[in-house]
C-alpha cells in the first residue's frame, strides 16, 4: 500500500525541509505557542490509546489565519502535522512524532442558532458544554460518547464518535448541517457562507472534479456499492466515509462530509454546526438479567420497534466486574453465560412513558425467555444515576484490577444486530483460546455495537505476539464470519489501519487511498492514520506502563481528569504528570536528567494538590496525593516550616502587618506602582516573595465580637485565611458576621481560647512537612475538644479546605460553614432573596465534601440569579500559590472574566484565599456566602410580629 508522506523522501531532503519548517515557524507563532523542550513534548507523546510517539515540535494555535499558515508552511516544507484536542483518541490517532498541533484555549466560541434547533461550535468546546448550552432549549448534539465529559467537538467530529444513545442516525455525519474546515494548503471554506463557497468551487474546482470522477467510478461498482451500504447500516468508523460518495452529488458536500471520521488525516475542522435532537422530559431505566446472550438479544428488535432510547448490553463477566456497584439492586450471584441489558426510555410525557412502560413489561417478562427484573423501570433520577453508573464503570473496573505494568485495551466492533448473540459468543471464546481471563463484553445493543476490553503488556515479544495473534482471530471473525465491522466508533488509527484491506478489499482500499491523495497530495496530514502500508503498525511505537508509585499506577491515561485540573493550560494535567514520568524511564540518560530539572516545576510545584482529578478519574487516582508524597521527598528538614508551626501567632500577626502596611503603602504611592513592585521583587528572588494587587486586603483585624447566650450552642473557629487577610474595607469581619447571623438563628457562638495560636495543619501537608502538620493538628483538637465539650456542640469552620482537612476528626462534629447554614441556621431564618445576579465558585473542597450541595443549595435560597461558569472547577490560587505562583490562578480562571453577566457586581465562595483570587480575575468582589445569607435574613421572632 503506498503512502504519501514526507516519510518516503531522501533523508538529505527531509531535513532541509525541517530547517526550514523550523525556520519558518518562528515568523508565525510567538514563543510561547512553540513547545521545544523534552519534558513537555514526552508528556504529548501519548493518548488514551497504547500507543505512543515524541513529537519533534508541539505547536499551540490561537487562531484560523495561524493555523492555516502553519499548514501552508507545512505543506511547502514536506513537514507531517497531527491535529489533537483532547487527546481521548482510543486509537492512537492524536500522537505524532512529528509536530503535534493543539488547540489554545480561544477555540470556545458557540452560537445557538434557531431557538436551539442548531448549534454551531469550534473545535476546543468538550461535548457536555455544549449540551449545557443546549439545555435551556431542551435540546442536545446527537453524538453522546462515554467521554463527551472530556472529548472536545473537534475530535468528536473527526473521529465521527457516537456514543450510548447516539446510533448511526445522529452521529456528526448525520446531523451536520454545516462546517468550516482548512486543507493541506492552507484553504479554508466556510459551506454556511455562500461567498466561501463560490471562492472554493473556483480555486479548488481540480479537487472537487476529481472527487466527482471517484463517486460515479465507485457507483458504477455495484458489488463495492452494496458493500458500502451495508457497512452504514451499522456503526462503522473504519477507513474514511465512502458512504459520502454515495449519498451526495455535490462534490463540495462529499469532500464536507469526508472530514467527519477523517481523524485529521484530510482537514482541519475549524467548525462546525449541529442539528440537535430534542432532550425527552420523561425519562425511566431498568435492569434486566436474561439466563444467556441468545435470549437478551433476542428481544432487542422488539425494543427497537418500541424506540427505546438507549439498550446497553453486558456479559456475565462484566456484571461480575461490577458486583460492588450492582449489588445495591441485585445482591445475588451472577452465573457464567448470563447477560444483561440496561435500557433507557424517554418520552414526552408521563401519561406516554407509562404506556410505553407497559409494552416494555410484556416484551420483557413474559414468555419462556422472561428476564429477571435486577431493578424495574425507575424514574427516580438517584436511581437512574446508580443505574448508569454500574454501566460506565465497566471500562474502569477492569483498570483497577490489572498488573502494573500492563495496559487497558477497549476495542469496539459491530455485527448485524441478527446475528448479536452469535458474536458475541465467539469473541468470548477466543478470550478463552488467548488466555484473556479477565476479558468483558459490554456495548449499544440496538446498533449490534459491542466494547470487548481486557489488559495486556508488551514487555516481551511473546506479549506482543500474544496481541497479534488474537487480532488477527478478531478480524477473521468480525470481517470473514460476520460481515461485521471492525471499528465502530473509535475510529481507525493506527491499531486497524493495518487491516483496512481485510474490512474493505482492494478496491475500497484504492478508492480511499485516491481520496487522500487528491486531498492531502503531500500527505502531511497525520500519516500512518487511516492509511498504512505497513501490515504490522498495530505493533509498533507500543507505550510503555512501568511502576511509578501505587498512588498512580492505575492510571490508564485516559484523560478524564484534564478538564478538572488547573494547571492544565499553564504546564501539565495528571495524566501528563503520570505519563511524563513513566516515559521517561525509557529516554537516554541525558534526557532523563533534563525531564527530572523540569519535572520540579512543571509537576511538582506547579500542581494545585487539591486531588479535584481524582473526582473524574475512572480508577479513583488522586494525583494531587502523589504529588503531595513527592514534596515530602524533596522537602527534607525546613528550619522556617518549624518555626512557623511553632510560632503561629506571631508569624500571623507579622503577616498581618505587612498585609496593611503594603495596603497603606499602595494607598500613598498608588497601586499600580505598589503591584509592579511586587512583581519585580518577585523575580528577583525567584518566586520566594509573594505578588500583591489591589484585590488583595489588609491584614485581619482579630476582634472576637460580643454575642448572645442560647441554649443551643455551636464553636466557631475561625481558619488562617480569615485571620490572616481582613474582610473588604466596607465590611464587617467574618467573625462579626457569623455570630450576628447565628444569633438570629437563636445559636450562641463560642469562639476557642487561643485561636490565633491554632491551625488545621494543611499549609505545612502541602508543602511536604507532614510532621509540622500533624504537630499543628494535634494542638487543634485539643482546643476545639475543650472549647465544644469534648464534642457537644457543633465545630464550625470558615473555610471548606479546612474543614475537609478535619472532616473525619473522631468525637468531634465538624461542618462547612455553608453546611452548617443549610442545616441548622436557614429553617430559623426568614429569607428574602436576592435578585440580582450573583456569581457563585464551588471550590474543590466542596466537591470533595459532598459534590458542592451545601453551598449550591445556600446561593439557590439567597438569590434567585445564581451563575457558576461549570467549565471552572478549581480556582488554581491553592492555598499560597496565588501569590507565589500566580500563573497558576491565572491560567484557572482565564475565562471567568468573559462568564460574567451584565451589571453582575458581587460574587459568593466559601474559602478566603480562593475568593481573593476570584476578585482579581473577575473583576466583581467576591466574598463568604455567609455576608450573603446574613443580608437577605430575619429572625422568624420578625416574621412572626408581621
Amino acid at each position: 500500500m503506498a503512502t504519501h508522506s514526507s516519510i518516503s523522501s531522501k533523508p538529505s531532503t527531509r531535513k532541509r525541509g525541517w530547517e526550514n519548517f523550523l525556520n519558518g515557524i518562528k515568523s508565525i507563532l510567538p514563543d510561547s505557542g512553540i513547545i521545544t523542550d523534552v519534558s513537555r513534548r514526552v508528556a504529548f507523546s501519548t493518548d488514551a490509546s497504547f500507543y505512543h510517539k515524541v513529537p519533534k515540535l508541539v505547536l499551540q494555535i490561537e487562531t484560523l489565519a495561524q493555523m492555516q499558515a502553519v499548514l501552508r508552511l507545512a505543506q511547502a516544507t514536506k513537514t507531517a502535522v497531527t491535529f489533537r484536542a483532547a487527546g481521548t483518541s482510543l486509537s492512537g490517532q492524536a500522537i505524532s512524532d512529528s509536530v503535534l498541533i493543539l488547540l489554545s484555549p480561544h477555540w470556545q466560541q458557540a452560537e445557538i442558532l434557531e431557538n436551539g434547533d442548531r448549534i454551531s461550535l469550534q473545535p476546543g468546546i468538550i461535548g457536555a458544554k455544549a449540551n449545557r448550552l443546549l439545555a435551556p432549549f431542551g435540546r442536545k448534539i446527537g453524538p453522546d460518547p462515554a467521554s463527551i465529559n472530556t472529548c472536545k467537538i473537534g475530535g468528536i467530529a473527526a473521529n465521527n464518535a457516537s456514543g450510548m444513545c447516539c446510533g448511526v442516525k445522529h452521529n456528526s455525519y448525520h446531523t451536520m448541517t454545516d462546517i468550516c474546515f482548512t486543507l493541506a494548503d492552507g484553504a479554508t471554506i466556510d459551506t454556511a457562507d455562500p461567498g466561501s463557497v463560490n471562492t472554493f468551487r473556483k480555486s479548488h474546482a481540480a479537487l472537487l472534479s476529481a472527487l466527482s470522477a471517484i463517486a460515479a467510478n465507485l457507483r458504477k461498482d455495484e458489488v463495492l456499492s452494496e458493500q458500502v451500504r451495508h457497512q452504514y447500516r451499522l456503526k462503522n468508523t473504519m477507513g474514511y466515509g465512502l458512504n459520502a460518495l454515495l449519498d451526495y452529488e455535490d462534490p463540495l458536500d462529499i469532500l464536507s462530509h469526508l472530514l467527519i471520521g477523517s481523524e485529521g488525516t484530510l482537514g482541519f475542522i475549524a467548525n462546525i454546526t449541529y442539528r440537535t435532537i430534542p432532550v425527552l422530559p420523561s425519562r425511566a431505566t431498568g435492569l434486566y438479567l436474561f439466563r444467556n446472550l441468545k435470549d437478551a438479544c433476542a428481544v432487542i428488535p422488539a425494543l427497537q420497534q418500541l424506540n427505546v432510547e438507549a439498550v446497553e448490553l453486558m456479559d456475565s463477566r462484566a456484571l461480575n466486574s461490577v458486583a460492588s456497584l450492582l449489588h445495591a439492586f441485585y445482591p445475588h450471584a451472577i452465573e457464567n453465560g448470563a447477560a444483561a441489558l440496561l435500557i433507557d426510555v424517554g418520552e414526552q410525557s408521563e401519561e406516554l412513558l407509562t404506556t410505553q412502560l407497559k409494552q416494555l413489561a410484556k416484551v420483557l417478562c413474559e414468555g419462556a425467555n422472561a428476564a429477571k427484573a435486577m431493578c424495574e423501570f425507575t424514574r427516580d433520577p438517584l436511581a437512574i444515576e446508580a443505574l448508569w453508573r454500574i454501566r460506565k464503570g465497566l471500562f474502569p473496573a477492569v483498570g483497577a484490577v490489572r498488573e502494573t505494568g500492563t495496559t487497558v485495551i477497549i476495542e469496539d466492533v459491530a455485527f448485524p444486530l441478527a446475528q448479536l448473540a452469535e458474536g458475541v459468543s465467539a469473541l468470548t471464546k477466543l478470550f478463552e483460546r488467548h488466555g484473556y481471563d479477565e476479558a468483558i463484553i459490554f456495548g449499544h445493543a440496538l446498533d449490534g455495537n459491542v466494547h470487548f476490553v481486557f489488559t495486556q503488556g508488551f514487555e516481551t515479544a511473546n506479549d506482543i505476539a500474544r496481541y497479534d495473534n488474537f487480532m488477527q482471530d478478531v478480524v477473521k471473525l468480525v470481517t470473514g464470519q460476520f460481515d461485521g465491522t471492525l471499528k465502530a466508533e473509535h475510529g481507525t488509527g493506527r491499531n486497524m489501519a493495518p487491516f483496512l484491506y481485510a474490512q474493505w478489499g482492494e478496491a475500497g482500499v484504492a478508492i480511499m487511498q485516491k481520496i487522500k491523495k487528491v486531498i492531502d497530495p503531500a500527505g502531511i496530514l497525520n500519516p500512518g492514520v487511516i492509511i498504512n502500508a505497513d501490515n504490522q503498525a498495530h505493533l509498533q511505537h507500543l507505550k510503555a506502563m512501568p511502576a511509578v508509585d501505587p498512588i498512580v499506577d492505575k492510571c490508564i491515561e485516559c484523560g478524564f481528569c484534564e478538564p478538572q485540573c488547573p494547571s492544565l493550560n499553564f504546564t501539565l494535567s495528571p495524566r501528563q504528570r503520570i505519563a511524563l514520568r513513566r516515559r521517561q524511564q525509557h529516554m537516554p540518560v541525558a534526557s532523563r536528567q533534563e525531564i527530572d530539572n523540569a519535572f520540579n516545576f512543571l509537576g511538582i510545584e506547579s500542581c494545585a494538590a487539591t486531588g479535584l482529578c481524582a473526582t473524574t478519574c475512572p480508577v479513583g487516582i488522586d494525583t494531587g496525593k502523589w504529588v503531595k508524597k513527592l514534596r515530602v521527598e524533596l522537602a527534607g528538614s525546613d528550619s522556617v516550616a518549624t518555626q512557623t508551626s511553632r510560632f503561629l501567632s506571631p508569624s500571623l500577626a507579622i503577616g498581618r502587618f505587612t498585609l496593611s502596611a503594603v495596603k497603606q503603602a499602595a494607598n500613598w504611592l498608588q497601586p499600580e506602582t505598589v503591584e509592579r513592585a511586587s512583581f519585580k521583587l518577585h523575580r528577583w528572588t525567584q518566586r520566594k516573595t509573594p505578588i500583591w494587587y489591589q484585590d488583595i486586603p489588609a491584614g485581619a483585624k482579630i476582634r472576637t465580637p460580643p454575642g448572645q447566650p442560647f441554649s443551643d450552642k455551636a464553636v466557631f473557629f475561625s481558619t488562617c485565611p480569615n485571620r490572616l487577610f481582613g474582610a473588604d474595607e466596607d465590611s464587617s469581619s467574618m467573625m462579626t458576621v457569623v455570630s450576628r447571623l447565628l444569633n438570629k438563628a437563636g445559636i450562641e457562638v463560642i469562639f476557642p481560647d487561643n485561636m490565633d495560636s491554632t491551625c488545621c495543619g494543611q499549609p505545612w501537608e502541602t508543602k511536604g512537612f507532614p510532621d509540622q502538620a500533624n504537630a499543628r493538628r494535634q494542638n487543634w483538637y485539643k482546643q476545639l475538644a475543650s472549647a465544644s465539650e469534648n464534642g457537644k456542640w457543633p465545630i464550625i469552620l470558615d473555610a471548606s479546605p479546612c474543614a475537609l482537612q478535619l472532616k473525619d476528626t473522631p468525637d468531634l462534629n465538624i461542618y462547612e460553614l455553608s453546611e452548617y447554614l443549610l442545616e441548622y441556621v436557614v429553617p430559623r431564618v426568614q429569607i428574602h432573596p436576592s435578585s440580582e445576579s450573583i456569581m457563585l465558585h464551588t471550590t474543590c473542597s466542596s466537591t470533595h465534601l459532598d459534590k458542592g450541595y451545601a453551598i449550591q443549595q445556600l446561593a439557590s435560597l439567597c438569590c434567585t440569579h445564581i451563575v457558576q461558569p461549570e467549565e471552572i472547577t478549581c480556582c488554581g490560587f491553592a492555598g499560597d500559590k496565588g501569590l507565589l505562583l500566580p500563573e497558576l490562578n491565572a491560567s484557572a480562571l482565564a475565562s471567568l472574566r468573559q462568564s460574567v453577566p451584565h451589571l453582575c457586581n458581587r460574587g459568593i465562595s466559601n474559602s478566603r484565599t480562593c475568593e481573593i483570587g476570584l476578585s482579581h480575575h473577575s473583576g466583581v468582589p467576591y466574598h463568604h456566602i455567609v455576608y450573603l445569607l446574613d443580608e437577605v435574613s430575619k429572625p422568624r421572632s420578625f416574621a412572626d410580629k408581621e
